[in-house]
């Protein structure tokens, strides 16, 4: 068993790519991603070559362990997940405990997801704000806290119409960036830190 599927996943997580988005890359369809990240298949030579070579990644490292999201995300990526309160960005060393941190929290999110320009904005939410987010499952997850993902837009799932609901990936809000608010993501990393201490 490789670690192809705990790779990709963490990729589009770094990347903010659903899994049908990453699917597309390289024409495939989102089951059999949906597969390699379950583990319960592995995928031909000819794909692990095009995921490697698409994302600059070593075909050794890509199958035999666990990647960093410091290998996986450029400058650019990072950039506009960490923020110090007086609006310079902060950059990301193998060193900085942030790092690890911002891992951490990566790893556990489905979708990172900015509002800009060429995308739709909900209500609450202003341009350069970034959601994290993680699937729901309408049976269990409440009713009003449901996003969907549609063509790469979210919208709130009471608001969309039944083609759309059925054709949709739903997630919920697990955390937010603000660009309002300057310290959310200090804010943030501190909770962490002191769950882990416990």
């Amino acid at each position: 068993m490789s670690f192809f599927g705990t790779n990709i996943k963490k990729i589009r997580q770094v990347r903010g790519l659903s899994q049908k988005a990453f699917a597309d890359l390289f024409e495939l369809n989102r089951g059999v991603i949906s597969s390699y990240e379950e583990g319960r298949a592995e995928p031909k030579i000819e794909t692990l070559l095009k995921v490697a070579d698409y994302f600059n990644l070593d075909l050794h490292d890509l199958l035999t362990e666990t990647l960093q999201v410091n290998q996986l995300a450029s400058g650019s990526d990072i950039d506009h997940l960490i923020f110090s309160t007086d609006h310079h960005v902060s950059t990301v060393s193998s060193m900085d405990p942030n790092a690890v941190v911002l891992q951490k929290i990566l790893a556990n999110i489905d979708l990172v997801y900015e509002f800009t320009k060429s995308n739709s904005l909900l209500s609450k939410y202003n341009y350069g704000d970034i959601l994290f987010l993680n699937k729901a499952d309408i049976k269990n997850d409440p009713f009003s806290t449901l996003l969907a993902n549609i063509d790469g837009n979210l919208k709130y799932y009471s608001e969309i119409n039944e083609e759309e609901k059925n054709n949709s990936e739903l997630y919920k809000i697990v955390g937010y960036i603000s660009s309002e608010q300057k310290n959310i993501l200090s804010d943030i990393l501190e909770r962490i830190d002191i769950l882990e201490r416990k």
